[in-house]
């Protein structure tokens, strides 16, 4: 940068804390949106729009949300790489938005079934993108000490985007008609666009603001990084995406500060290394509970609708509203996400998922059409919904803990592919979801399908507070001065940089 480059308009702002996690949470949503309010409507477009035979109209959707499922397999982890070798994280979220435009435009304009295809493959392309550099945004952009918050907001627009858009579909469609469902999903892409444009990294923002005008912003927003605030300085190459603004020195020149950021870019990690995420229990754990919240949350997604229409008679704007008392729980996400960044995922985690499971039990008690029954309903899709706020920032922070623990003292982390692993859990599961509780229910019924999830949940909980914020706890151990040894992560990761395990850390 030169010195003749003039300072940013609302520079503060528009690399504020607070725009950045609205922008992260705008992106997941908008991401899930196209996806998921399509779901309804799609099984109307195939015959009128891409002329599929009344008898392939099963097919084509199975084909349509499997193809999705594969590209985000596919091209999640190659995004995760990329991602952490590149210092912007901007630039590849603007190239995320045009791929989910164009997939919106073949979507919305599709005349055959290769369009459809198309389509989903952008859209499971866009969405490991998204995830994958978006979540790892809102890690460099928080204090470490404030993942699970932030994480909680974020799990707020992943409930409203997965539970609320099918049924706005259905509700949109049945009222105005096909063109005007996508009308809203171009809406929410330009609301989307201007976000992702309108926003500085911090990193970035370091190069006009001095220590002074940081401290000031930071104190603002109330996002000072951990080490600052226990008064130790802070090292540059801890986190290398991470917020960089106060590693800037007053007086300092803006190329002088630029240098400095190039000479901490760490060395990209080992084949070996990345592979050895696979060992790890807390990522493993993390990554299941993360399938089984989307199996949950997506079983519902095929089943309550019908279910309510079948029981009750209720028409699409019912059918639509019946989720509201799934969603308005998520809304705990931040407080939970606090209480995770003051006390550990461990035992959090394990609560929702056990939350989860006397409210799928006793789903088998809704089985008149009465007001008694409609109010069960709510109360125990409610219950489902705290669970849901207790599982989301909690698991999803424990990537970040796992992986701080993991590579502690190297430069690079892989924030992007440890995130881009959690987008293909996550998809897994929403695609095992819907098969799965509309096959259980089909064939069992109701009441099955509801044990059946119960069942897996408190098998989750059990796998949560085993393995998830550190060490199992049969193997915690503590030295005689009260320090904690190394865990079983750290040791894996320093055998794979050569390094003796040996000592424990203090």
């Amino acid at each position: 940068m030169t010195r003749k480059e003039k300072r940013p308009l609302f520079l503060t702002f528009r690399s504020s804390t607070k725009l950045i996690m609205l922008m992260v949470s705008t992106a997941v949503f908008t991401d899930i949106f196209p996806y998921a309010v399509i779901v309804p409507v799609l099984p109307f477009a195939l015959v009128k729009q891409a002329g599929v035979p009344e008898e392939k109209v099963q097919l084509w959707t199975s084909v349509s949300l499997a193809t999705f499922g594969a590209a985000i397999l596919a091209s999640a982890p190659l995004w995760g790489i990329l991602a952490d070798r590149t210092v912007r994280r901007r630039p590849p979220m603007l190239a995320g938005l045009a791929l989910l435009t164009s997939a919106t435009f073949l979507l919305c304009f599709m005349k055959n079934v290769a369009m459809l295809v198309l389509g989903r493959i952008l859209q499971g392309m866009t969405s490991a993108l998204t995830w994958s550099v978006g979540l790892a945004l809102v890690v460099d952009t928080v204090p470490s000490e404030r993942v699970g918050q932030a994480m909680g907001w974020i799990g707020i627009a992943l409930s409203l985007g997965t539970l609320a858009s099918p049924s706005l579909g259905g509700i949109v469609y049945g009222k105005g008609g096909y063109y005007e469902v996508w009308a809203m999903c171009f809406a929410m892409i330009a609301g989307d666009a201007i976000l992702r444009v309108l926003i500085i990294e911090k990193r970035d923002a370091a190069k006009w603001l001095s220590r002074t005008d940081t401290n000031t912003s930071h104190m603002t927003q109330d996002a000072t990084d951990k080490t600052c605030m226990a008064g130790v300085p802070s090292d540059p190459t801890t986190r290398p995406h991470g917020n960089v603004a106060n590693e800037d020195k007053a007086g300092e020149t803006a190329g002088s500060n630029d240098e400095s950021l190039m000479e901490n870019e760490a060395q990209p990690l080992s084949v070996r290394e990345i592979l050895g995420l696979f060992t790890s229990p807390r990522i493993l754990a993390a990554l299941w509970g993360t399938v089984v919240e989307a199996i949950v949350l997506s079983a519902f997604d095929g089943t309550l609708p019908i279910f309510a229409r079948g029981l009750f008679g209720w028409d699409s704007v019912g059918t639509g509203l019946i989720f509201l008392p799934l969603v308005l729980p998520t809304c705990l996400g931040p407080l939970v996400g606090h209480l995770c960044d003051r006390h550990g995922p461990r035992w959090l985690s394990a609560l929702g998922f056990a939350i989860y499971t006397p409210f799928l039990i006793c789903l088998r008690f809704v089985s008149a059409n009465s007001l008694g029954h409609k109010a069960m309903l709510c109360g125990l899709l409610a219950g489902i919904g705290v669970g849901v706020a207790f599982t989301f920032g909690p698991v999803t922070a424990e990537m970040t803990y796992a992986v701080e623990e993991r590579f502690r003292g190297r430069g690079t982390k892989p924030i992007a592919l440890v995130y881009a692993l959690y987008n293909v859990a996550f998809s897994i599961g929403t695609v095992t979801g819907p098969f799965l509780g509309g096959f259980v229910r089909q064939t069992a019924g109701w009441p099955t399908m509801g044990w059946s999830l119960a069942i897996i949940s408190a098998a989750t909980s059990v796998l949560c507070a085993t393995f998830i914020g550190g060490d199992p706890l049969w193997k915690r151990r503590r030295e005689p001065n009260s320090g904690l040894c190394r865990s079983s992560d750290r040791q894996e990761a320093d055998r794979d940089r050569g390094i003796s395990n040996d000592e424990c850390r203090a």
